[in-house]
């Protein structure tokens, strides 16, 4: 599976660039599909270049895999049975606690994972499809004649294929040289940061109230402070995988570091209980893609597509943060295209083009359109400031009793948004929610 280049010169009938999930599943529907794949990662192996893990929506992969859960060991921590929306005040906590026994059961509805683990068991389905791996190796750009993209150059040696997928991540250089699209705005990025906490055995179960693999995620909005962003926390087998991904624009503007940030989130004494005990044993930082269907640049030429994140394949929708299933998605797609485009003895951009109509027809492209205007909702600033904080001050005053007349909800609600929101722009923000989530 793994090894260095020693195929310079050779001709394949597809070429994979990127061994995260969107090139594996490439690789491997197209192998399935009965053609000769190679695919090409530059790390060292498949996975050491990916950041910590996330949450991966497991729809897609029973679509390609079939029933993934009953392997012996397969590449997951938890089942996740438990969402929980949380709002943070300086000192107070607000969670919307959702649980439901049938996500914890087969076929479930998602899993953490860690990327390491994860990329590696999709890498291992690829190459036992058929699929060639070698690792090690750095595309510096794409191989062109006429306008045509005829495989890639690796240092001086040139690879060449009949189609050439791109998956080569969020800050795809080839596709930017190719001129499918531009430098992508700091509005349009987020930084993530996530942290690995290890915790005592038996200390996870006990704290989440877990039992067997169950899991359960958290989201926070009012960390980070004075910024578009937020945080998130969620369980592994035997740690929490913390972090806080904060728009790139705002980050700048109001001057923040994202280290900072991230102590900041851990130090609410909310947080602090969860991770207590707890040893950081990962760090690691990467873009995020948060301009939503505006982000997707030109998917398909002649001899080649584009999938996964360097396709700009990624929603939040305030309940669901989707990178992977969108990769696994598009990469299955664009890895049957080539196959039967490789068969048909039509590589160019007429045969080819069939992938973006497959993805409109897929859950990946009407998603981000059913959510297109996601990106303008949560530019909304009252979202990370006024919100969080009149969530938690009015509540704060419900629940305080001290022999004074606090009034009716309707004036407890009022006294708490002065100076923050009105009550017209809460119900027009509800309103968008309601409309754009």
């Amino acid at each position: 599976m793994f090894g260095v280049l020693r195929f310079a010169m050779e001709k394949f009938q597809v070429l994979v660039i990127g061994g995260g999930p969107a090139g594996s599943a490439a690789a491997y529907a197209a192998a399935k599909a009965g053609v000769q794949v190679l695919l090409l990662e530059r790390g060292h192996e498949v996975g050491s270049k990916t950041v910590s893990g996330g949450l991966l929506y497991t729809h897609v992969l029973r679509g390609l895999y079939g029933d993934f859960w009953a392997e012996e060991d397969p590449p997951f921590e938890r089942w996740i049975s438990r969402y929980v929306l949380g709002f943070l005040g300086d000192s107070s906590a607000t969670l919307i606690d959702h649980y439901d026994t049938s996500f914890g059961e087969p076929p479930y509805n998602s899993v953490s994972v860690l990327r390491n683990k994860l990329d590696k068991w999709l890498a291992q389905k690829a190459q036992e499809a058929g699929a060639m791996i070698v690792t090690g190796t750095r595309v510096d750009e794409l191989l062109e004649e006429n306008g045509r993209v005829k495989g890639i150059i690796s240092g001086g040696d040139q690879i060449e294929a009949d189609v050439t997928v791109v998956c080569d991540g969020i800050n795809s250089l080839l596709t930017k040289k190719k001129g499918f699209r531009s430098e992508w705005a700091g509005s349009t990025l987020g930084i993530g940061v996530k942290q690995v906490i290890e915790l005592p055995t038996g200390k996870l179960e006990e704290r989440f109230l877990l039992s067997g693999l169950e899991g359960v995620e958290y989201t926070f909005l009012g960390r980070p402070k004075g910024a578009e962003g937020g945080a998130f926390l969620y369980t592994n087998k035997q740690s929490l995988s913390l972090g806080v991904i904060l728009n790139m624009q705002s980050a700048v503007e109001n001057n923040l570091d994202i280290s900072m940030v991230t102590e900041d989130f851990k130090s609410h004494p909310f947080i602090e209980k969860l991770i207590a005990e707890g040893t950081l044993v990962e760090y690691s930082a990467c873009l995020v893609a948060e301009g939503g269907l505006d982000m997707v640049p030109r998917l398909f030429g002649d001899g080649f597509l584009v999938a996964g994140s360097a396709a700009g394949f990624v929603l939040n929708n305030g309940f669901n943060l989707r990178g992977m299933d969108f990769a696994v998605g598009s990469g299955r797609i664009a890895g049957e295209v080539a196959a039967k485009a490789v068969k048909t003895g039509d590589t160019s951009s007429r045969v080819l083009g069939e992938y973006t109509h497959l993805l409109e027809n897929s859950f990946v492209l009407k998603h981000l359109r059913r959510y297109k205007n996601y990106p303008k909702f949560f530019a909304n600033r009252r979202l990370y400031d006024a919100y969080p904080e009149v969530i938690n001050s009015f509540l704060h005053e419900m629940y305080s009793v001290d022999g004074g007349d606090r009034g009716h909800l309707l004036s407890v609600l009022r006294r708490n948004l002065e100076g923050k929101a009105s009550l017209y722009s809460l119900i027009k923000d509800a309103w968008d929610a309601a409309r754009n989530l």
